[in-house]
């Protein structure tokens, strides 16, 4: 058995918090129904997709150039966590918190964030298409240079959230919620049809 495996597997069935530790080329599914805490670790080149790992916590954490796909994160919380290159289609974050996390290059699309809540949140060239945010609240949040096409910000308070660098074709919102919204021209003529405004 991979030893990886086996000690995660261990800690889990524990209920013991993992410390310090560093998962390379870990390719296991995870299911946890215990409250456990990941801190200061770093999953790299690894595959855990259709783990379930509702309730963790991690802190300090960093996953890069790896597969996360179709994973269970619901009612977790994410402190300090980086995820660097990795495959998140289909995974479900709702009820969540993060608190100074960060996506880079990862693929989002088709993940569930609902009635979650980001504070230091930053997403840089990542696929977030049909990624479902409602219910959110965000505060300091920055998206640069991604595709949010056709995802999902119903009942979100969209101020001073700058979407202009990113692809937000076909973004789902409240009207009532687009004040303060900052975007480029061309999305300001797109999203100006929910307001029923025609544009000659």
């Amino acid at each position: 058995m991979n030893e990886d495996k086996k000690f995660i597997e261990e800690k889990i069935a524990l209920e013991e918090d993992i410390c310090n530790y560093t998962f390379t080329s870990l390719n296991t599914n995870i299911d946890g129904f215990n409250c456990i805490e990941f801190k200061n670790c770093k999953f790299s080149n690894s595959n855990i997709d259709n783990s379930s790992l509702p309730h963790f916590s991690f802190t300090n954490t960093i996953f890069e150039n790896s597969n996360l796909s179709n994973c269970n994160f619901e009612d977790c919380s994410f402190v300090r966590t980086s995820f660097s290159n990795c495959k998140l289609l289909g995974s479900s974050f709702m009820n969540s918190s993060f608190l100074s996390c960060t996506f880079k290059n990862c693929i989002l699309s088709y993940s569930n964030f609902d009635t979650s809540s980001f504070k230091e949140f930053k997403v840089l060239d990542s696929h977030l298409d049909y990624t479902n945010f409602d219910n959110s609240k965000f505060i300091k949040l920055i998206i640069q240079n991604s595709s949010l096409f056709q995802s999902s910000f119903m009942n979100v308070n969209l101020r001073g959230i700058d979407l202009s660098t990113n692809d937000i074709s076909g973004i789902i919102v409240d009207k009532n919620n687009l004040n303060g919204l900052v975007v480029n021209i061309n999305q300001a003529v797109d999203l100006s049809k929910l307001l029923g405004i025609i544009i000659k």
